[in-house]
């Protein structure tokens, strides 16, 4: 098998929400994929359905998780629970690669519901606004970690009990030790809950955006679909996302465009008023900001490279998961080579800010 470029796994699969699900085995919901990143930066914040343990073999990545930045270099890992919303933004010289461990809640939970073996979870459970993210490689986990991974990853797909039963025990070692670095951060399913119904919220305006992105956009409007007042509005959608109400859009706009660069041969004139900016050169700076090249570059580059969004509307939604597994299957796999150990306007127009 060799590395893969995340931004073709993941995007395809993210929906208009920034959510995205993963499609595990039924009788084990873990995965392992090993990731070469690209100067590629323009990911949309996004979040999903799994918890993910992402530990970086060579170089160096940069991670925003809701409003926070961490600077993960090899032998470091980041964790990532399923109610952030989260991006690479920024690379070190290549090459810069990972290699992600997801899985769902019910790979660790016993059969009597929920409420048992949840303390294996607390790592990913008491993730907040302010929860550190990064496992330095200092600590000595890192590298425990990323064994036990491997581990993982050589009983997939995990066919028979014995598989399974191995998988899930080296999986409960990984939580054992990052639940002991963690062992200060606690919290119960009720908050876990609360922080998913938050997103739930915002469903009705990232369902309007995704439709009319390209339209002005009032925020008065968007706080009304929302059933809040502007003002705690604009809080509320920072809090949740991480971004501000116009950031959000903005990058909304840029990800619609990326896409049609790649995939179409629209003047670019014409294409940025079709996302919603309705002067060239505005563009072509926000653009150049978002993505760090300008558009025709972008163009050439990546010509041809865009992929269909075959899962764009996953049937679960956004905020809905339940801690249950989705069923499919995981391939057989090898390890790859290389590997080692607003304040005042309420009015967006398109291609502007609110000030």
């Amino acid at each position: 098998m060799k590395w893969e470029n995340p931004f073709t796994i993941i995007d395809p699969r993210m929906n208009a929400h920034g959510f995205y699900s993963w499609s595990f085995d039924s009788m084990l919901p873990v995965d392992v994929r090993f990731y070469s990143y690209s100067k590629r930066t323009n990911f949309r914040l996004n979040r999903h359905d799994y918890f993910e343990v992402v530990y970086i073999t060579e170089g160096a990545i940069t991670f925003q998780v809701h409003r926070q930045s961490f600077k993960v270099r090899a032998g470091s890992l980041i964790v990532i629970g399923s109610t952030l919303f989260h991006r690479p933004v920024r690379y070190g010289p290549p090459p810069n690669k990972s290699v992600s461990l997801y899985f769902l809640p019910q790979a660790v939970l016993g059969e009597k519901g929920e409420d048992e073996g949840v303390e294996y979870l607390m790592p990913f459970l008491a993730q907040d606004a302010n929860f550190p993210h990064l496992v330095p490689a200092r600590t000595g986990i890192p590298e425990k970690v990323v064994e036990f991974i491997k581990l993982i990853y050589a009983e997939l797909p995990a066919k028979s009990v014995r598989a399974r039963l191995n998988a899930r025990t080296y999986l409960k070692m990984i939580l054992v030790l990052l639940g002991n670095h963690y062992a200060d951060y606690h919290v119960g399913l009720g908050k876990f809950r609360r922080k998913q119904e938050d997103i739930k919220r915002l469903r009705p305006v990232l369902d309007f955006l995704d439709g009319h992105f390209a339209e002005p956009i009032m925020v008065s409007e968007m706080a009304s679909l929302a059933e809040m007042s502007k003002s705690h509005f604009i809080r509320f959608f920072t809090k949740v996302t991480g971004q501000t109400f116009v950031a959000y859009v903005t990058h909304l706009r840029v990800a619609k465009a990326e896409r049609l660069l790649a995939a179409t041969n629209l003047p670019i004139a014409e294409l940025c008023q079709q996302v919603g900016f309705c002067d060239q050169s505005y563009f072509g700076m926000v653009f150049r900001k978002a993505v760090g090249m300008p558009p025709g570059k972008y163009r050439r580059r990546y010509s041809g490279t865009a992929v269909e969004h075959t899962l764009a509307h996953h049937p679960s939604g956004l905020g809905q998961h339940n801690l249950l597994p989705e069923s499919a299957s995981v391939s057989a796999k090898r390890l790859p080579s290389g590997y080692s150990s607003p304040s005042g306007q309420a009015v967006m127009k398109p291609g502007e800010f609110v000030q």
